[in-house]
């Protein structure tokens, strides 16, 4: 069974240091960044380097699959890493465990859309505080478990509070299986406290408990599935409202430095 799949004793057959060319590794000793901010929105991703925002680092220092590569990028003047993932747990893991390794980087700043299960308005920020795990990576992390804390949460509304801006607060609902939420998931989900959905943050969080990283997540809404699906933002948020977002992750993450 895939919930008895945690096996913290045995060794890895494949491990993230050796997925990682020799040269990528010797090049990215050259930097030091300290915090990776990861999303998954490449229109985010063309908007941020053609303003200027962020820089490429050393073309040979990139992340991905054999669907195609990704430059990894730091915000300028900055310790701050920036990288595009793929969407989904198994990506999103992949491309952690291969920053980690790089860089040496402890903590994470990940973001990104999500589905309102209750009446979220669009665009409206969500902090995750607890995952359901309805997806496959995380087993592979942590102990069978129906939940997962995403206590970082508790670092991250003080910042938000600060910076006033509206939150809601609640459990989000990770899956794997985009087309397969169904009326009746949706409802024990709600019935569970999950305010939205999306497809990675119970399987990365379990993977920063695992390996002694600092996970932190917040989500915004795009589409809403409350009552019926209604599309609304999703895939078609414009770019300034993509580049708000990621300055208030940038502002997160310069906060948990100590820079400002």
């Amino acid at each position: 069974m895939i919930t008895e799949s945690f096996d913290p004793l045995s060794r890895e057959i494949i491990t993230p240091e050796q997925a990682v060319p020799p040269e990528a590794l010797a090049l990215a000793k050259e930097w030091k960044l300290e915090t990776f901010i990861v999303f998954f929105s490449r229109k985010l991703l063309l908007a941020l380097t053609e303003s200027g925002a962020i820089e490429p680092l050393h073309p040979e220092l990139s992340i991905g699959s054999a669907a195609g590569k990704n430059p990894i990028y730091r915000v300028k003047d900055s310790r701050i890493g920036v990288a595009l993932s793929g969407i989904g747990a198994p990506a999103a893991a992949g491309v952690l465990e291969e920053l980690r390794v790089q860089f040496g980087t402890r903590r994470f700043l990940v973001f990104g859309s999500c589905g309102a299960l209750t009446p979220i308005p669009e665009g409206r920020l969500i902090l995750p505080t607890a995952a359901v795990r309805d997806e496959g990576t995380s087993f592979h992390y942590a102990p069978a478990a129906e939940e997962i804390a995403l206590p970082n949460a508790e670092r991250l509304a003080p910042i938000l509070d600060a910076l006033e801006i509206p939150y809601v607060r609640g459990k989000t609902w990770t899956t794997d299986a985009f087309y397969r939420e169904t009326e009746e998931n949706l409802r024990r989900r709600v019935e569970q406290g999950c305010v939205c959905v999306e497809m990675e943050c119970s399987a990365l969080q379990a993977l920063c408990d695992f390996r002694g990283l600092e996970f932190y997540s917040f989500l915004y809404s795009a589409d809403s599935l409350h009552g019926s699906w209604d599309r609304r933002i999703l895939g078609d948020l414009e770019a300034d409202s993509r580049l708000r977002y990621f300055a208030l992750a940038k502002e997160i993450a310069l906060r948990l430095e100590g820079v400002s």
